[in-house]
This record gives C-alpha cells, sequence and structure tokens, in this order.
C-alpha cells in the first residue's frame, strides 16, 4: 500500500510538473510574440523550479535558452517594478566585472570588490558618476555570490543587476526571495571580456528607484 501511495505521488508530481513547463512555454511564446506577460507569479516560480530541464528541452529543439532568459529577466523586473519605485534609500548596483576594459586599472577589494578609478575606459566611469547622484553604491563584482553577500551586508532595499541572461534571471528572483527590490538589465553583448550594456538604459532604471516615495 506504502509502495503505491508513493508511485501515485510520484506521477502525480510528474505529471504537475509536465504541466507547469507546458504552461511556462505558452507563455514564453506569447510574451516573445506580443510583449505581454501573463501570470508573471506562476512563470517566476514554475521558471525558478523547471530551469535546468527546460533549458535541456529547448536544445532539444534547437532553441536557444537566451529566449528563456529573457524571459525571466522580464518576468521578474515585472513581479518588482513597485517595489524598486517605492525602495527605500539602501541601494546598490551591482555590475560584472567582463564589463571592464582590457586594461582596467581598477585593483581587486576582497571585501567590495573591483573598485572603480573612473578612467573613462568601459562603461563603469560613467556608470559610477550617475550611481553616486542617483544614491546607488557601485560594486564591481566577479560573479553572483560575491552580489549576493553585498546586498545582505549592505541590508540593501533596492538593487539594480547587470548581467549575461543566463545568470541574471535567477539571481532576480533570488533577489525577490530575500526580499530585496530588484531590477535588472541584461547585457547587450555577454560573453566573458568586454562585455557591453545599454548604459542609458541602466541610467533609466537607477532613475525610477523610489520615484513614488519621494
Amino acid at each position: 500500500m506504502f509502495a503505491r501511495i508513493v508511485g501515485l505521488l510520484f506521477f502525480a508530481g510528474l505529471a504537475l510538473a509536465v504541466a507547469s513547463a507546458a504552461l511556462l512555454l505558452a507563455l514564453l511564446a506569447v510574451h516573445r510574440r506580443t510583449g505581454r506577460l501573463w501570470l508573471p507569479r506562476f512563470a517566476a516560480l514554475a521558471g525558478g523550479l523547471l530551469y535546468s530541464p527546460l533549458c535541456k528541452l529547448l536544445r532539444l529543439f534547437g532553441k536557444p535558452t537566451k529566449v528563456l532568459d529573457l524571459f525571466l529577466v522580464d518576468t521578474a523586473n515585472a513581479l518588482m517594478a513597485d517595489a524598486f519605485a517605492r525602495a527605500g534609500p539602501s541601494r546598490i548596483l551591482v555590475g560584472p566585472q567582463c564589463l571592464r576594459a582590457g586594461d582596467c586599472k581598477a585593483r581587486l577589494d576582497p571585501q567590495e570588490g573591483y573598485v572603480c578609478v573612473r578612467c573613462g575606459r568601459c562603461a563603469f566611469a560613467e556608470l559610477s558618476r550617475t550611481a553616486e547622484d542617483a544614491g546607488f553604491k557601485l560594486f564591481i563584482v566577479p560573479g553572483d555570490r560575491f552580489a549576493v553577500r553585498l546586498a545582505r551586508r549592505y541590508a540593501a532595499d533596492a538593487a539594480l543587476g547587470i548581467a549575461c541572461p543566463c545568470e541574471l534571471g535567477l539571481a532576480l528572483l533570488l533577489g525577490r526571495k530575500m526580499g530585496v527590490a530588484s531590477q535588472g538589465v541584461a547585457l547587450s553583448r555577454d560573453g566573458c571580456f568586454e562585455t557591453e550594456v545599454d548604459v542609458e538604459r541602466v541610467k533609466e532604471v537607477m532613475r525610477r528607484c523610489g520615484s513614488r516615495s519621494r
């Protein structure tokens, strides 16, 4: 009897996972075609839980996993947009070390990440000045775990992350679980060296932070 109950629960869970994956892929398709986000809370939950099998499924059908990553970024941004607009004064801007110039002069601090010297060789010089004016503290980090530690150390009310799509979506969902009002801007050209981001878009998102609490 026990084995039968376990078996029934297993197949019920499997059926639920398959149905959730199918619905999530349908929501992704609608978003790609129309730009509209349906059931964002479900999409965020299912995307986080089923991320790895969904990526394998997309690869199986010859589809780029980037479409799922960007969908999760848009979903997380939509879910936290209001909280971000009402966020308090402790704000961090977190960017990836790969966005630095190849001849970057920044020094690596074991606690703070790379410290920008505003040499003008990459986007961080301009972002650093804008962040300072907008009340954000800029951190240039070597990985997402570093970013999580910083958010906890500074008790961040809000976080704006810049990263490649494959890391950003899940990082934003983690920020939501931590209670940090987060937004993200995906790199426009990713990779591991001298990547690029839409600086004006990052600035625009920074301006939204706390806009409804002023």
